[in-house]
């Protein structure tokens, strides 16, 4: 027993568990407390863990901001010419930046040293306190969008920054008139009723851009609409209604109503998204919430540029926060389907959700629930002119639109690489999909809202991989994972 005793003594113990102690915030910083907790204790771990992940996506954000920032200066601003073929590359390098913010938002957290439960450390650290001084500066213009489409959206006449809004609104005015709108859309009265200025519209490599190899530059855009609207023809630009049905649907009522402004529509869904969030999280995470909604700058851009991607993100969000209720979850899912393209790559992810926690029966009945909606909703169109709907609703990928984006064929769009035949994107875009997929069936039972990021990476090796495809994803993403890992039921901490 004796020698036994001296062993023990001699041979290394590995450290007892340790919880660092509560070390109270510096009086300057007090204010940090409301989004960091001082204490790293093991009861505390939790927290301190989502508060790190809210910083990776408030790094995303931030990216994102500088890329909207960017686009702005070059389009609006062209004080430095030499930039601009070189602004494919900032692009990229912003948002793949912020697409591994996310990534490092959801992968699991470094194991710790055998035998330790809790390193001690300064809480919180200094890079995080600098990514929460910046997402407050970034609120500031947040806050002023939200203003900016309040105006816009209850007190002005709307802007449309983006064809798509123009067009879904036109839609929904033809369908007031009775008249089809995948029949009778068209780019040039809806310049005229809108006043969308040519940089807004999206050409085709059709017309006069048909031996165009490059993206036509404003100059070009504005010349070719001008002569367009004299002839009363313009082949060079998209016409199409280029959506599924409820992306006009959901505007009919605001026709209605005698504003044709759909502004309101969305500035409302960001709202439930913001609301979503309030009541799913838990209260000590709820000042993150706010934060992350006013610093969102470039998502509240989409916001004021009534995007439709606004509607389907919130029904997707929906879908996966209500997945214990299926008739609710189908229904979204449905919705969602039946407004935007982006959202049927969402369509694997849910089924592998529900697959891996319900079964494969129950996974299979909530897509054909979600598949009858979208049909039902589209049906009527479908039966009014099914050539037109089927070329409105293909027109994305079937009509000869530029490569454009900040993914992959960004780069091709530079001095550094050439640019590659399309089917090479699109078959990057299938491999990464395939990828996804398979890395969501590992995953989805641990992190169910790596599913906000994994559906619209494929799109970064896309022919078009547009900034807007994944502004989407960190907001919801925080969302999920908040409500997941912390819920609102547990007791305050």
């Amino acid at each position: 027993m004796r020698e036994e005793a001296e062993q023990q003594a001699i041979i290394p113990q590995p450290p007892a568990p340790v919880a660092a102690p509560s070390e109270p915030l510096h009086n300057k910083n007090r204010w940090m407390r409301y989004f960091f907790t001082g204490d790293s204790s093991p009861e505390h771990a939790p927290i301190v863990d989502l508060q790190r992940r809210a910083c990776w996506i408030g790094v995303a954000l931030i990216l994102q901001a500088l890329n909207e920032v960017t686009l702005l200066v070059l389009v609006y601003l062209p004080v430095a010419p030499f930039l601009t073929p070189w602004s494919g590359l900032i692009s990229f390098g912003l948002m793949s930046g912020s697409l591994v913010a996310l990534w490092m938002a959801f992968r699991p957290a470094p194991l710790k040293s055998v035998g330790e439960v809790v390193i001690r450390q300064k809480l919180p650290r200094r890079w995080q306190r600098v990514i929460v001084i910046l997402l407050l500066i970034s609120s500031l213009a947040g806050a002023g969008e939200i203003v900016a489409s309040t105006v816009l959206s209850f007190f002005m006449t709307p802007i449309y920054k983006n064809d798509g809004t123009a067009i879904d609104m036109n839609a929904a005015i033809l369908l007031a008139e009775g008249r089809d709108p995948y029949v009778d859309s068209s780019i040039l009265s809806i310049a005229r009723r809108f006043s969308i200025l040519a940089i807004w519209t999206t050409p085709l490599r059709a017309g006069q851009f048909a031996n165009s190899a490059s993206y036509p530059t404003p100059d070009q855009l504005s010349s070719v609409l001008a002569r367009d609207l004299k002839t009363g023809n313009a082949p060079e630009f998209e016409s199409k209604v280029s959506y599924p049905a409820f992306s006009f649907l959901s505007l009919v009522p605001f026709v209605w109503l005698g504003t044709n402004n759909a502004l309101p529509l969305y500035l409302i869904c960001y709202g439930l998204i913001v609301f979503t969030g309030w009541k799913k999280v838990h209260p000590v995470m709820r000042p993150w919430l706010i934060l992350l909604s006013l610093a969102n700058v470039s998502m509240l851009t989409s916001v004021l540029n009534g995007n439709v991607d606004m509607l389907y993100i919130l029904l997707i969000l929906l879908a996966w926060l209500l997945r214990d209720r299926r008739w609710w979850s189908a229904l979204c899912l449905g919705l969602a389907l039946a407004t935007k393209q982006p959202a049927w790559l969402f369509l694997p992810f849910y089924a592998i959700l529900i697959w891996r926690h319900k079964g494969l029966k129950e996974a299979i009945e909530r897509l054909s629930m979600a598949g009858v909606i979208a049909l039902a909703i589209n049906l009527p169109f479908m039966l009014w002119n099914f050539h037109a709907w089927l070329a409105g609703v293909l027109a994305p990928v079937a009509d000869p639109m530029f490569p454009s984006g900040v993914g992959v064929v960004a780069l091709g769009l530079t001095p550094i690489l050439p640019l590659l035949p399309g089917v090479v994107y699109t078959a990057l875009e299938a491999l990464a999909m395939l990828f996804c997929i398979a890395w969501y069936w590992r995953i989805c039972k641990s992190r169910p809202e790596a599913a906000m990021l994994l559906a619209v990476l494929p799109l970064f090796f896309a022919w078009r991989s547009l900034p807007s495809y994944f502004y989407y994803a960190a907001l919801p993403l925080f969302i999920l994972q908040v409500a997941r890992v912390l819920p609102k039921q547990m007791g305050a901490h």
